[in-house]
């Protein structure tokens, strides 16, 4: 008000009368647009402090040199008969495990999710330093629940989630996850329209809306965030009919040809949650994240959630095409880095989890994440080299470090990196990355996991290793020989792989 004021006494006298009534139409004018603008925002619920598309976040003014990157490894994809898929009698070729009580189910899931974060945090591996921000991701459809997404409406589900999102969020604020990113995984809901308006719309699939979102906590605050993500891919629900209760309706997903007629419909689209179901759903306390990027202790982080990555929604949507961040975090299920853009400055870091057990990391190593060209299998970015880990890499460098230590001689000349964990092996080098993994939940992950999240290729995993095992000492025998000890066994287990820390 204060330069309106001056630009009113700047205008003559002579046109006062004229001016003044004007200049208050337009400053009226201006404020009507602005609290219609708020008024939008809210019904859409979206808070005040949401406004702000970029946040900038500083814990006890602490800016950040490094990042450390800990990804929880582990299955969320559907199960299989091989998991124990059964419905009233019925074999499914696969099925979305959990607990049909969902209170039990967010529980189990919050007790894992819990014992998870606290061995990463006892980790000698944990870098302590106050000037290395520490990331945490899980999986995309880490929380979703045994029909395929949790159902919004019921007062059971209410309770549950506003439970786990209390002791969760209690958690990760203690003092000891300062200078700790958190994200969780992301929550898949679905909501059930009015039937009356399903026929007014006219389209098919408007009778349920989907929603798809990460929490990401700022460790030792009590601030806390929301990433929803926006496009349904055709792999995120099983392609089947529901037929049981079991399962929700598969959407079409953003590719089929429904959705380029239909492009915001609620199958080929997730939707945000209006305010009030946030509130009742235990998440009052969260902000929107709308432009996918926070600006945390200096470091500007962008987030995604999987086909978001593809569709270059924080590269090419969020950010101008000359526009990069420090690091970029995406958690998926069926994603790679290399499907997406990515836009990171030069040499600095992009972190993945992915719910088909594996892990990755790339350093924007040519500096142009941005430029893609089409292969036979999709769009490739030039991302230089992916540095990724999950048990078939492991048992391959275990395999080929055991072979290396009997001959001498290694196969093939490829670079540290490719074909072996980020940090390299003994008979490829070093790639300079640190790197480190271990177990996700100690002996008892098999009792914590069975019936929440695949266990079956872990299983069959550890049968491929028994018998190279035993092949090996057979050979030792034979031979009157021993292969080194100091050879890192494969990790056929869920794990927390821990990268860095790396410089930013």
């Amino acid at each position: 008000m204060a330069s309106t004021e001056r630009l009113l006494n700047d205008v003559p006298n002579t046109a006062s009368t004229v001016v003044r009534p004007t200049v208050c139409r337009v400053v009226f004018a201006g404020l009507t647009i602005y609290l219609a603008l708020l008024y939008c925002f809210w019904k859409l619920g979206l808070p005040g402090a949401a406004l702000e598309l970029e946040p900038v976040v500083l814990v006890d003014g602490q800016r950040y040199t490094a990042v450390q990157y800990l990804g929880f490894n582990l299955f969320t994809a559907p199960g299989t008969e091989a998991d124990g898929c059964f419905d009233k009698g019925e074999d499914l070729d696969a099925c979305y495990l959990g607990s049909a009580e969902v209170a039990n189910d967010t529980e189990h899931r919050l007790r894992i999710m819990s014992e998870v974060l606290d061995r990463a945090y006892a980790s000698e591996h944990c870098d302590r330093s106050p000037t290395t921000l520490k990331i945490f991701l899980a999986p995309e459809f880490y929380w979703r629940g045994q029909k395929g997404a949790y159902r919004i409406g019921s007062s059971t589900f209410s309770a549950a989630s506003k439970s786990a999102v209390e002791h969760l969020s209690g958690k990760v604020s203690h003092p000891q996850f300062k200078h700790w990113v958190v994200v969780p995984g992301t929550v898949v809901m679905v909501q059930h329209a009015d039937e009356r308006y399903v026929q007014m719309s006219g389209r098919p699939f408007e009778n349920i809306s989907y929603y798809n979102f990460a929490p990401i906590h700022i460790g030792g605050t009590k601030l806390m965030y929301l990433k929803f993500k926006h496009f349904i891919s055709s792999i995120d629900f099983l392609q089947v009919e529901p037929g049981q209760s079991r399962q929700v309706r598969t959407p079409p997903g953003s590719a089929e040809e429904f959705c380029k007629r239909h492009p915001h419909s609620n199958g080929c689209i997730y939707r945000r949650l209006d305010r009030s179901l946030l509130d009742r759903l235990g998440f009052e306390d969260f902000r929107e994240l709308i432009g996918g990027v926070l600006n945390i202790g200096g470091l500007r982080v962008g987030f995604e959630i999987c086909l978001d990555h593809a569709m270059g929604q924080l590269c090419n949507k969020d950010l101008r095409p000359d526009e990069t961040v420090d690091v970029q975090a995406i958690v998926s299920a069926g994603m790679n880095i290399a499907s997406g853009p990515v836009c990171t400055k030069k040499g600095n870091p992009t972190f993945l989890a992915d719910g088909f057990a594996r892990t990755e990391l790339s350093l924007n190593r040519f500096g142009r994440g941005r430029a893609s060209t089409r292969t036979g299998g999709g769009r490739r970015y030039n991302v230089g080299l992916t540095y990724g880990a999950d048990a078939m890499v492991s048992m391959q460098q275990w395999v080929a470090d055991t072979i290396y230590d009997i001959t001498g001689t290694g196969f093939g000349t490829r670079e540290a990196g490719m074909g072996t964990l980020p940090g390299g092996s003994e008979s490829s080098g070093s790639t300079g990355i640190p790197f480190h993994q271990i177990s996700a939940l100690g002996d008892d992950w098999k009792h914590l996991f069975a019936g929440y999240y695949d266990t079956a290729s872990y299983r069959e995993a550890e049968r491929a290793e028994e018998v190279l095992e035993f092949s090996l000492k057979r050979y030792e025998k034979i031979e009157e020989g021993a292969v080194a000890t100091d050879i890192p066994e494969p990790k056929v287990f869920p794990t927390v792989d821990i990268y860095g820390p790396l410089p930013v």
